[in-house]
């Protein structure tokens, strides 16, 4: 019998559901080609400067009535911001587009909450 379940670092896709509090990621770890975070009340904390990134674009998902993201990110990564929010600001510049770097593609959904974007060097 054949086993086609993926493995874990085969998946693709992170998902975390919750209904109060946010999501919060940092320090040495594999990020997903895909990032979804769907709560009432709460954000996404997420620090890219240890974590390996997956090859061309990632993209986090966040779904919530109240609750923005804080996104660092080294140098060399390129951001695209999409999405709604009613009240909440948004990067009006998310840098440089570098050819064949990285890319993390966040789309923001909500009510009140914004996103905010942090380079390190």
């Amino acid at each position: 019998m054949t086993n086609t379940e993926p493995t874990p670092a085969e998946k693709t896709t992170d998902l975390h559901l919750t209904l109060l509090g946010g999501f919060r990621r940092e320090d040495v770890w594999q990020m997903r080609r895909r990032t979804i975070v769907i709560t009432p009340v709460g954000g996404i904390d997420l620090d890219l400067t240890e974590a390996a990134l997956p090859e061309g674009e990632a993209t986090v998902i966040k779904v919530s009535l109240v609750g923005g993201v804080k996104l660092t990110v080294p140098e060399g990564v390129n951001v695209v911001v999409e999405g709604f929010n009613l009240i909440g600001r948004r990067p009006s510049d998310t840098g440089p587009v570098i050819p064949g770097a990285p890319t993390v593609r966040v789309l923001a959904y909500g009510i009140f909450g914004g996103v905010r974007l942090r380079r390190t060097s």
